[in-house]
């Protein structure tokens, strides 16, 4: 029997890990199992054509929002033209509705619901052993008969189970992701996750072992896919520490943390990190009490402000700012008042606007009509308008999300903004909205994709808010400031070209 594990790339980071690990559960089976992700920018026809050339008996698709569309499409033509294929499918995704997601697509045999390495692991036992007693594995639903039967989730997975995924697999020296725990303490009404799952980890001793692999193998980027990595003050200490302690110099380490869990102790810790070994994902989501409690978080504003300025201070951990749009509760000018107070704290971290999506298995999605939610029927399910903010200023907020993103978001700029803030006195939200209406009178949102147009524009825009102050001297030291930042981002051969070309806007 062939078993075919596959996906299309997407913007999910989760998908590939996931495949790797139910493969390493699976893979010494007496069944053929292969593995085999697809390129996002391959030809539908050409996936199809590989899938149903292959003689597999069953294929597996991993689904995430990003490109559950995508592969039903292959999976639909797969069906059609080789009918004895079982197609199964699998992800967060699927996960949830999975009743409607199997009628509406009835072409879909088998759905593994939550996490995948035991439900499969059983089905294929079950179909290896010729028992097909589907009823008994929990986390699987199948058609029966004309009846669709969803079984209940299966229990939590217990992570010191699982082997570790990359034994299997050529490592790639670039971008790792890695998982030290399963489940989340963040229990935000636009969050995620399975009921009832609890918060599981490995132990210390296996987390430095496989830190240790990727140290030795000399990887640039290891990410962290846990969320709210530091849930356990102690436990994030001590990993924090060993990374500290064992640098090779070249690999760095990305989490996603909860700003306002951090610690006096820790903060110490962090600053003996070198220059780039840390990057923190700090989400903000709002600054307004009344919309945290909405999204159902507790979190404290103020020491999180105040553990955003001591990591800022130290100059040692790089800290991604993320503020959402789109919470329920909060009207544009709650968000205007929000992205003002993270701008602030930031003070040159990266900031990033991020867009509310109602994805299926979020408390949200389930209080929709409550908050006045309209939001896209298929996947990624994005927010259109909401009780508090109509379509209009969401447009806006989106396209000045882009905005955000293009200066800020990798740092960049990161003296010009705040040269411009200080001179001018406008507020930041107000900078970048009107920085966006622009752009857009200017017909300019084509040549936000190179940095030396991003400078052209933002000396141009400027002009008129340098005007209004009557001191065309700090423009032109702006111009300067500009030029500095512009020179920090790009290479010397592109310095050039630009200094040819001058500042004049085509």
């Amino acid at each position: 029997m062939r078993l075919l594990l596959t996906t299309i790339k997407s913007d999910c980071k989760h998908t590939d890990l996931a495949l790797k690990s139910i493969y390493s559960v699976i893979c010494d089976s007496p069944a053929e199992v292969q593995l085999r992700t697809f390129g996002r920018n391959e030809l539908y026809t050409d996936i199809f054509e590989s899938i149903a050339t292959g003689q597999y008996d069953i294929v597996y698709f991993h689904a995430n929002s990003y490109n559950v569309r995508q592969l039903l499409h292959v999976a639909e033509m797969v069906k059609k033209a080789v009918p004895s294929i079982a197609v199964m499918f699998g992800g967060m995704e699927v996960s949830f509705e999975t009743r409607a997601f199997m009628k509406q697509n009835n072409f879909v045999n088998y759905v593994v619901r939550g996490e995948g390495e035991s439900v499969l692991f059983n089905f294929l036992k079950s179909v290896l052993d010729y028992e097909f007693d589907f009823e008994n594995i929990a986390g699987l639903a199948f058609w029966d008969g004309d009846e669709i039967a969803v079984n209940p989730y299966d229990a939590p997975v217990e992570m010191e189970a699982l082997p570790f995924p990359y034994e299997k697999f050529e490592l790639d020296k670039g971008t790792v992701y890695y998982e030290s725990i399963r489940g989340t303490s963040d229990r935000s009404v636009y969050s995620q996750f399975l009921p009832n799952a609890r918060v599981r980890a490995l132990s210390l001793s296996r987390v430095f072992t496989e830190l240790r692999y990727f140290l030795a193998n000399e990887v640039e980027r290891v990410v962290f896919l846990d969320r709210w990595f530091n849930y356990n003050s102690d436990r994030a200490y001590r990993i924090f520490e060993y990374i500290i302690n064992n640098d090779n110099g070249i690999t760095a380490f990305e989490f996603s943390i909860d700003g306002d869990g951090l610690d006096e102790e820790t903060l110490r810790l962090l600053a003996e990190a070198r220059e780039g070994q840390i990057v923190f994902r700090m989400e903000i989501g709002s600054t307004n009490a009344e919309v945290l409690a909405a999204c159902g978080r507790d979190g404290n504003i103020y020491r999180l402000m105040y553990n955003t300025t001591k990591l800022l201070q130290s100059g040692k951990v790089r800290t991604d700012i993320h503020i959402k749009a789109g919470l329920p509760l909060e009207t544009e000018a709650l968000f205007a008042r929000s992205f003002n107070k993270t701008f602030g704290m930031a003070e040159g971290m990266p900031v990033h606007i991020d867009n509310i999506c109602l994805s299926k298995g979020t408390m949200l999605r389930s209080k929709a009509h409550e908050f006045g939610y309209v939001y896209a029927e298929d996947a990624p399910y994005e927010v259109i308008a909401t009780g508090s903010m109509s379509s209009d200023e969401l447009l806006r907020l989106r396209a000045m999300s882009r905005t955000v993103e293009s200066y800020i978001g990798d740092g960049g700029f990161k003296k010009s903004i705040p040269r411009i803030l200080n001179d001018t006195g406008i507020k930041p939200y107000d900078l970048f909205s009107r920085l966006t209406a622009y752009i857009n009178t200017k017909d300019l949102a084509g040549k936000t994709r190179k940095k030396e147009h991003l400078a052209r524009i933002l000396f141009a825009y400027t002009e008129g808010l340098y005007d209004d102050l009557a001191d065309s001297v700090k423009h032109e030291i702006l111009k300067d400031v500009i030029y500095a930042d512009l020179e920090a981002m790009v290479s010397e051969d592109a310095m050039k070209k630009f200094d040819r070309k001058g500042w004049e806007l085509d």
